[in-house]
Parts: structure tokens; C-alpha cells; sequence
């Protein structure tokens, strides 16, 4: 059995088993890991009906957790309100409330509120946004050069850590240099021209920022919408953190820590250097804040940056469009009519990829000079929320 099922099967065990003993104790137990880990296994990647099942599994859990101190009246709308705002749309918060309310008034126990609500929620929102996906397979089981969208690189543990580059080159025998002399996250800007960008038109302070990135030193200052803090700041501490990846400052204190920014390259064959990662780390402890993998592709005439970010087994890819704006400044974005752009999360298996594309996320970063200041906005948006924006002052060194 390959790793992917393995992990699959743990996981799908583990989640019917503690669903069906919440649900019908040491009977429902049993059922559960019986049915659901083999289901799990061998369910093709973003199927619908076992993201599905799934969350009405989860969802039981969570009704049972707060079934300690809530009567399954307000567990069944928690849960509605849960699972509706995740769909990132307003409609659909809306009807995860109003099946919250209807199961609520029919459901006397937590766990079994928890289960309806997601299952009947889920159903529903499948049928009546059939047309407008918030995801898309993109490719099963495909080899990583067939995918030009796609940074093709995971890690291979639990952490990912500021150390990436370097044991990544260990692990295929090539060349690390820890920030050398002058690299730029790009080789060259010329590689994105195409129909919507022209390099030589940019300012000559944004060239060299990205072709040498190392001569400059960066300071952050987030600004996060209300309604997402307290879910990053959850997100950050139980994920992030311990992953040593998208730890991103939730507040300005936190920002003002400082931040090293390096370059680490890696080369498999002679001086050319054949991987980019832009590492940013605390300057008060080391912690890793963010690992990226910066790669270019041109195809039919047209530039793309691609930046990759590993997690384990897995990486999570943003594929940008470059745009001239403001007469010399320039505009890296993912959302676009085009084909690549977008967010990409792959899931790697003995070096085949499969691949999901998120329909409702979107980030742009906007690098200008302003009296010959560099400044840079990076704003994240869900279903055309714009949920963060990161600040950066950018200096010389």
C-alpha cells in the first residue's frame, strides 16, 4: 500500500470511529472504522461524496464537543453557521443557518444535530451551486513536468522549517548556497514579458529588487479584517507554528520583531542555479515565518511567476499574471481569465501529482515607488473579500 492510501486509511479509521461512537457508542465505533477508513482509501482525490461524508463525520464530533454545555437546538445552528461560512458565500452562510434552524427543531442530540446539519447543508449547497464550484480537479496522478503551473516540490516531514532548501538539496545531490552575492528571487524580469507586460518599463528600483533580491532588507506591517483574525491567530498557533510554514504576523507588535529575508539557491548541475527560496524568518528567534519556491514559466508568448509552498506530502502553489501599472509600477496577480493563474493544492505521490485549483481565493501584490521609496501591498481576498493586506518597506541594505 503506497503512503497516500496509508495516510488515508489512518485518517478515515480515526474520524469514523470517533463519529460513530459519538453517534451509537462502541457499536457505531466499529461501523465507522470498518466503512469509512476503506471508503477513504480508495476514494478518488476531492470526490464530492466523500467530502461530504467527511464533514458530516467531523461535524459530529464538533456537535458532541459542544453538546457539553448546549442544548442540540444551538448546536445545529452553530454548526449551520460553521459549515455555511465556509463556503465563502453569503448565500451560502445563510442556508447553513436555515438548515441549523430546521434540524435543530427535529434532532434532540448534539452529535446527531452536527451530522444532519453538515450532511442536509452539504447536499443542498451541492445541488444548488452544481454550476459555480469553489474547486476544480485539475490533474490525478500526473507527472510534475506535465505541470507547469505547479512548483514541484513537498516536504518530505511533519516541518518544513527555514532549513527546506538546504535538505532539499541534500536529498537530490545538488549544490546549496545559503544567500549568495546579489541573487534575485527571478533571474531575470524579461522572462515575464507578454501581451499585458513589458520589463523595460518598469521602474529600474523594482528590477533590481527582484533580480537582486539580496541587497535589500524588508519590514511588514499586517492588516488584517476583523472577521478573519481570530481564525488565523487559531490557524497559526495549531498549524503554522508547529509546521514552520505561513506563520505570518497576526498583529503589528508581532511584526515588529523584524524579519531576515534570505535567498537560498540550489543548483543540480554546474553554477546555474536551478531553484530559488525566498526564506523569512524572525529576527529575534529564527522562527520561520514564510518558505517559498519562486520559479518562472512563459507559455504562448505570455510570463508567469509561480511561487510554491511546500507542507508535508503535499505543496500549495500561487501562479501570478504580471500587469504593468501605474506607468512604471507593477502588479503580480492571480486573478485573471487566463488559464494558470490561481492557487493550486497538490497532493504528491512517488512524484505524481494531484492537483485541486481554489476558485474562490485571489492575492495580488503591487510593488511601486513612491519618492523613490519601494513599497509593496500584498492583499489576500475570499469570494471577493478582501480579508489581509501585508504592508512592506523595502530598503537597500
Amino acid at each position: 500500500m503506497d503512503r497516500k492510501r496509508r495516510d488515508a486509511l489512518i485518517w478515515g479509521g480515526a474520524l469514523g470511529a470517533g463519529a460513530g461512537a459519538v453517534l451509537a457508542g462502541l457499536p457505531g465505533a466499529i461501523a465507522g472504522l470498518v466503512l469509512v477508513a476503506p471508503a477513504t482509501a480508495l476514494a478518488k482525490p476531492g470526490a464530492l461524496w466523500g467530502r461530504i461524508l467527511h464533514s458530516a463525520l467531523l461535524m459530529a464530533l464538533v456537535g458532541a464537543l459542544l453538546g457539553t454545555v448546549l442544548d442540540p437546538f444551538p448546536v445545529a445552528i452553530i454548526v449551520g453557521a460553521l459549515v455555511g461560512a465556509l463556503g465563502v458565500r453569503l448565500p451560502k452562510l445563510a442556508l447553513g443557518l436555515a438548515v441549523g434552524v430546521a434540524v435543530g427543531l427535529l434532532v434532540d442530540d448534539a452529535a446527531l444535530a452536527g451530522a444532519t446539519t453538515a450532511l442536509v447543508y452539504r447536499v443542498l449547497a451541492a445541488y444548488a451551486y452544481r454550476k459555480r464550484p469553489l474547486i476544480r480537479i485539475m490533474a490525478e496522478a500526473v507527472p510534475a513536468e506535465e505541470l507547469r503551473y505547479v512548483v514541484p516540490f513537498e516536504a518530505r516531514t511533519k516541518h518544513v522549517g527555514a532549513d527546506y532548501i538546504e535538505q532539499l538539496a541534500e536529498a537530490r545531490g545538488a549544490t546549496f548556497r545559503r544567500n549568495p552575492p546579489d541573487v534575485g528571487i527571478l533571474a531575470s524580469l524579461d522572462a515575464l514579458d507578454g501581451p499585458t507586460f513589458d520589463a523595460t518599463r518598469v521602474h529600474p528600483l523594482i528590477r533590481e529588487f527582484y533580480e537582486h533580491t539580496s541587497r535589500f532588507k524588508l519590514a511588514i506591517e499586517p492588516e488584517w479584517r476583523p472577521w478573519m483574525k481570530p481564525a488565523y491567530e487559531l490557524f497559526k498557533r495549531t498549524v503554522a507554528e508547529p509546521l514552520g510554514q505561513a506563520a505570518i504576523p497576526s498583529n503589528i507588535e508581532e511584526a515588529q520583531r523584524g524579519m531576515v529575508s534570505t535567498i537560498d539557491t540550489l543548483s543540480f548541475d554546474g553554477e546555474a542555479i536551478d531553484v530559488r527560496g525566498w526564506i523569512r524568518t524572525f529576527a529575534d528567534t529564527g522562527q520561520p515565518i514564510y518558505v517559498g519556491i519562486y520559479t518562472s514559466f512563459r507559455h504562448e508568448g505570455r510570463g508567469y511567476v509561480s511561487v510554491g509552498f511546500p507542507i508535508p506530502s503535499s505543496n500549495f502553489t500561487v501562479t501570478l499574471q504580471p500587469r504593468n501599472v501605474d506607468g512604471d509600477g507593477l502588479l503580480l496577480t492571480s486573478k485573471s481569465e487566463l488559464e494558470f493563474p490561481g492557487h493550486y493544492l497538490s497532493a504528491v505521490d512517488d512524484g505524481d501529482f494531484t492537483v485541486l485549483k481554489l476558485l474562490a481565493f485571489h492575492e495580488q501584490i503591487h510593488v511601486h515607488v513612491d519618492d523613490s521609496e519601494l513599497k509593496t501591498e500584498h492583499s489576500f481576498s475570499l469570494a471577493g473579500q478582501r480579508f489581509l493586506t501585508l504592508h512592506y518597506e523595502i530598503e537597500r541594505l
